[in-house]
């Protein structure tokens, strides 16, 4: 088992790890303030367009895809420098594989946080790969 012996090798795992944990923080501040909102006023002025307001919540950016995406970024990192594989980081995208098989079991599967768990284990490979080089 080789491993990496990068000067960057620390800073990247902690580069992928302030991402997941501020991917979180920004899921949390967000629901937050969409309860703090919603108990602020019982009724609104005017009818709400429902599509306008949950929009940050469905889009290639919303909090859940942020924390797929890091999440398996991060592991997929932590897989390839620890074995020195770009291919190691393909571990990442099978838990992210099995995360979303679980989910269809409990409530509904969601090929858009699949797509994030896989780009962000395919992003960890190639920056291991660089890292390799």
């Amino acid at each position: 088992m080789r491993i990496i012996r990068s000067r960057h090798a620390a800073s990247v795992l902690a580069a992928g790890l302030a991402l997941f944990i501020a991917s979180a923080a920004l899921a949390q501040g967000t629901a937050d303030s969409t309860r703090a909102r919603s108990t602020a006023a019982t009724m609104p002025a005017e009818p709400m367009d429902l599509r306008a307001t949950q929009g940050w919540q469905q889009g290639p950016l919303a909090p859940d895809k942020l924390q797929h995406f890091s999440l398996a970024f991060s592991l997929g990192l932590a897989f390839g420098i620890m074995s020195g594989e770009p291919a190691a980081a393909g571990g990442a995208a099978v838990l992210a594989v099995g995360k979303e098989l679980a989910d269809a079991r409990r409530t509904r599967f969601d090929g858009v946080d699949l797509a994030a768990g896989l780009v962000g284990a395919g992003c960890a490979a190639l920056l291991i790969a660089f890292l390799e080089r």
